[in-house]
């Protein structure tokens, strides 16, 4: 085996390495230097794997750690990130489980950081749907949704509720909108049904057709 090209990326500390004219992946600056790689050099094959093998775990934890400065991911979020940009199952589990023993990989945080930052303008029950396509257990998920104060649930519900109404004719038409609209935010039914039933408690529309 050859390597046949080394270009750095930018400023930064990491290089295209490329063997055999071929992309061999991203290596550091240190790893270049511990171990002399450069262009034209002959290199074993399993040598290379070695190499590889240290760099790529270096590598994605870095890179996953500036991924986590700038977003809050759950664990398998942050795994499909690192599968995106090349790396294999062992470097990954590596990168990660690293950071989870730091404490910057944690699915319950991540869970009601999500959970807080949505529930102004979306009901529980969509909520809970988007964490679990996030990868997040059904066991963090409901023990999650088991402290969700209702009271608040159906006080931002009448909020939602208020601000779908404004400027609207406030007829039975409206309110089917308004219950459906609700419902379509993740609310459920029975919140709903009460926070839309609260927005129309004193037009002249109010009946007990909900």
């Amino acid at each position: 085996m050859t390597i046949t090209k080394i270009k750095r990326i930018g400023s930064t500390n990491r290089f295209h390495v490329y063997v055999d004219d071929a992309w061999a992946g991203i290596f550091l600056d240190e790893i270049l230097a511990v171990y002399k790689l450069k262009t034209d050099q002959e290199i074993d094959e399993e040598a290379f794997k070695e190499i590889k093998k240290e760099n790529d775990e270096r590598v994605s934890f870095d890179m996953a750690v500036s991924y986590l400065e700038k977003y809050v991911v759950s664990e398998r979020g942050l795994k499909d990130y690192l599968k995106k940009k090349g790396f294999d199952e062992s470097a990954i589990s590596s990168a990660v489980e690293k950071l989870k023993e730091y404490g910057f990989v944690d699915d319950e945080k991540f869970a009601k950081t999500y959970f807080e930052s949505l529930s102004s303008c979306k009901g529980k029950r969509v909520i809970a749907q988007k964490l679990k396509q996030k990868g997040v257990s059904s066991e963090i998920v409901e023990s999650l949704l088991e402290n969700v104060d209702e009271e608040a649930e159906f006080e931002k519900a009448v909020v939602l509720a208020g601000k779908f109404v404004k400027n609207r004719q406030k007829d039975t038409k409206t309110k089917q909108k308004c219950l459906a609209h609700l419902v379509y935010k993740g609310y459920d039914y029975s919140v709903a049904q009460k926070a839309t039933n609260e927005v129309f408690v004193n037009t002249e529309e109010e009946n007990d057709w909900l």
